[in-house]
């Protein structure tokens, strides 16, 4: 008894507390005292009782949400974090009063535990504000029972979150919203939207149709994140039947669709990616003499692998699939360590031994007659034909300014034949008689001549061979390191395009939810009801 004689008197000063707060306002109109004390107070059992004369007739309560936010978007725990308004609206026939005995005071503001409140809760919530009974904001309510309430709630709802696309994906959450005590023939729960079509048709008793609305939040007061773009935010009004109970249970279910902004990702991550990805293209470009080629590729693959490490920092880790992102990340990374493997082949062709090893028929024709067309060099023969034609021309060119001193040549040589003529005459009978002699030692002279002719002759052959076989193999190599570029080039222009057009919001063109645009989602609002429908127990 002393207990319960100590919580009545914890009441009563509690109310009479809030009751002198009210009647201390300075902006209270005439009778809004006398207003407070006979519904404040002298009702405060009311708080207790759902809002129904007839306990078989349901209330029929309206809700909305205004966003304000999406404060975060947790890809690794599945979590959306939302910042917004729960506006719900019902009438209760216990406070309503005549204005004019009220000093034409049409409505009030109470605070949450001096009237009935629904226990609006969020089904997936994770955290956050999840109790609405223990909001400070107060309701407001009209002469003729209205009763309007708008508490600021942060949820923290889960959502399946599917980073397949990262980071050009789009995400879509759903918020499924109901009373949690009181089932449909109790709490007749509708969406907003449908207040004005419902006060037309006069639809006072159980709504047993399903409805899905298009434009179904206000974002009059919505601040745009940074990272995502809101797309659409629908609503569908839903009947579920369960195994426990034979009753129906509503609730309104929000669909929250955004995107993200691919600003960061694609100048931080992307592009950086894509330079490294062509610049893999160019070591084929580098001379096959360069000793660079297998460093500049080890250098890519380094550069590669750290930057793999800061984009792992900052793309969400799952399991469940693998982001776009990192598969062009393994793309490039494959493509880098192949141009690796073909650089070392290539050298290795390069630099083949001439003497060992002679450059195959098959592989002549091939990489000195067919492939050089079509990795657009100059073939071997158009290349023997300009150098034999650079050869002509400086034959001719020399041959042309020699052409002077051979006349002069010839004019002395006419005016000193007097001379020679007398001085062969005379050594004639002299030669005779020791070209006998000579004849024998010429013989062996010219002899060995000949055997140093032909072994410096065939050194010059060995030599020309082998500095020929060494010009065919570099051919090869020039040919073969065109062929890579070209074939590199393109796998990583269809790799790259190949690889991000897999996103759906590429081709996305749809654009983000503004609050400047808000008259006009209001003015396309639409309500598509279903009803007669078989509903079966989930």
């Amino acid at each position: 008894d002393r207990r319960a004689r100590h919580r009545v008197l914890a009441t009563a000063i509690t109310y009479s507390t809030n009751f002198t707060t009210i009647l201390e306002s300075n902006s209270a109109p005439p009778g809004l005292a006398h207003l407070y004390s006979d519904f404040y107070l002298s009702r405060s059992d009311y708080r207790y009782a759902r809002p129904s004369v007839n306990s078989s007739e349901p209330v029929v309560m309206y809700m909305n949400v205004s966003l304000t936010q999406i404060m975060d978007v947790d890809e690794k725990n599945q979590l959306i974090k939302l910042n917004m308004w729960i506006v719900q609206e019902w009438k209760d026939p216990f406070f309503e009063w005549n204005p004019a005995e009220y000093g034409d005071a049409d409505h009030m503001l109470l605070p949450p535990d001096a009237l009935w409140t629904p226990d609006i809760v969020l089904y997936s919530n994770t955290g956050g504000d999840w109790d609405l009974s223990q909001s400070a904001t107060k309701l407001k309510v009209y002469h003729d029972g209205r009763v309007v309430w708008k508490p600021p709630v942060i949820y923290e709802s889960s959502c399946d979150i599917n980073v397949e696309f990262f980071p050009f994906d789009t995400q879509e959450c759903r918020l499924k919203m109901g009373t949690w005590t009181y089932h449909g023939l109790l709490i007749d729960l509708r969406h907003l939207a449908q207040k004005t079509e419902d006060e037309r048709v006069k639809r006072t008793s159980f709504d047993n149709c399903e409805a899905d609305i298009n434009y179904a939040a206000d974002l009059s007061e919505y601040v745009e994140n940074t990272e995502w773009d809101l797309l659409q935010v629908s609503a569908t009004r839903n009947i579920a039947f369960y195994a426990c109970c034979p009753e129906p249970y509503l609730d309104i279910t929000f669909f929250i669709r955004f995107r993200r902004q691919p600003v960061f990702y694609g100048t931080n991550l992307i592009c950086p990616c894509m330079a490294i990805s062509f610049l893999t293209v160019f070591v084929f470009y580098l001379p096959s003499d360069s000793q660079e080629k297998i460093t500049l590729s080890i250098s890519i693959l380094i550069a590669l692998t750290v930057f793999i490490l800061l984009v792992f920092e900052l793309t969400p880790p799952t399991s469940l699939v693998v982001p776009l992102i990192t598969k062009y990340l393994l793309f490039t990374m494959i493509l880098v360590s192949l141009s690796i493997l073909v650089s070392t082949v290539v050298l290795n062709v390069r630099y083949r031994s001439p003497d060992a090893n002679r450059v195959p028929l098959w592989a002549k024709r091939l990489f000195m007659h067919t492939l050089p067309r079509a990795a657009l060099l100059d073939r071997v023969d158009d290349l023997q034909k300009q150098e034999q034609q650079r050869l002509r021309t400086r034959l001719q060119r020399e041959g042309d300014a020699s052409c002077g001193d051979s006349e002069s040549d010839s004019d002395e040589q006419s005016n000193d034949d007097g001379y020679f003529e007398g001085s062969v005459e005379a050594g004639r009978y002299g030669s005779e008689t020791s070209s006998t002699s000579n004849a024998a030692i010429n013989a062996r002279d010219i002899a060995r001549a000949l055997r140093g002719v032909r072994s410096i002759a065939r050194k010059i052959r060995d030599d020309i061979a082998s500095e020929s076989s060494e010009e065919e193999w570099k051919y090869v190599a020039l040919v073969l390191d065109r062929l890579f570029l070209y074939c590199f080039g393109l796998s990583a222009t269809v790799g790259t395009f190949g690889i991000f057009l897999q996103a759906p919001a590429i081709a996305d063109t749809a654009a983000p939810m503004r609050r400047e645009f808000v008259t006009e989602y209001e003015r396309n609002i639409s309500v598509v009801r279903r009803c007669g429908l078989a509903y079966s127990s989930r």
